[in-house]
């Protein structure tokens, strides 16, 4: 200790009366008792980043109400279901430094920045869950692999970003989302399809997508 003082120049060492196991008890009761320290956090940053709060409810309610639908308890998803309530709030984060590609520097953010609350491993898998909501889906083949779930809660968010790239409310026809034997099945209204052409395109674009990671995506009009 006396060699320590001394390489470090510290002149004064006081006794703390908390320790490191004091602060990770804290965290956990605060879990169980509905004050998760993560959630705080998140609020954080949708404040420090500016974040459009109307466009992140629409995304995250969709995106839930999908996921209600892929439930199963074999896979363990209710373990990771707050992940995506949580990528669906902080999503546009990368806006503050580029609109371009910002969800890589989204996933960035998420990945380097002080998240009290969240261990390494979260801050990772919340990461890559933002970095899938758009784009290739290649860079995410081996996250997936080692986490099928991570799949599902990528298609449930990638669904909600595009359904609303208006930025506005829609009256949204009733969608259906299953699993299927290698992938996902999406049912919508035909009608509503044929009357949202962009839309459609991006939907036939995602079945590509999906199918370039090994996992089928496929939209059945009704």
């Amino acid at each position: 200790m006396s060699g320590v003082f001394a390489e470090l120049g510290i002149a004064k060492m006081t006794v703390a009366e908390g320790a490191l196991r004091d602060g990770v008890l804290w965290d956990l009761l605060g879990r169980v008792h509905h004050r998760d320290i993560r959630d705080v956090t998140i609020e954080q940053f949708t404040r420090r980043y500016h974040v459009d709060i109307a466009q992140a409810q629409r995304v995250g309610t969709l995106a839930k109400a999908l996921l209600k639908e892929l439930e199963d308890k074999k896979v363990g998803m209710e373990a990771v279901a707050p992940f995506l309530d949580w990528a669906a709030r902080l999503h546009e984060i990368g806006m503050s430094i580029a609109q371009g590609a910002y969800h890589k520097h989204s996933a960035y953010i998420l990945a380097n920045a002080d998240m009290p609350g969240f261990s390494r491993q979260e801050q990772g898998y919340l990461s890559n869950l933002v970095l899938a909501q758009r784009g290739k889906l290649s860079k995410m083949r081996a996250a997936f692999d080692d986490d099928p779930r991570l799949a599902a809660l990528a298609l449930c968010l990638r669904l909600a970003v595009i359904l609303y790239r208006s930025r506005r409310s829609l009256k949204l026809p009733k969608l259906s989302l299953a699993r299927n034997d290698d992938g996902f099945r999406l049912r919508v209204d035909g009608r509503w399809l044929a009357d949202n052409g962009l839309l459609a395109v991006a939907l036939e674009s995602e079945s590509e997508q999906w199918n370039g990671v090994g996992r089928r995506f496929e939209v059945v009009e009704t």
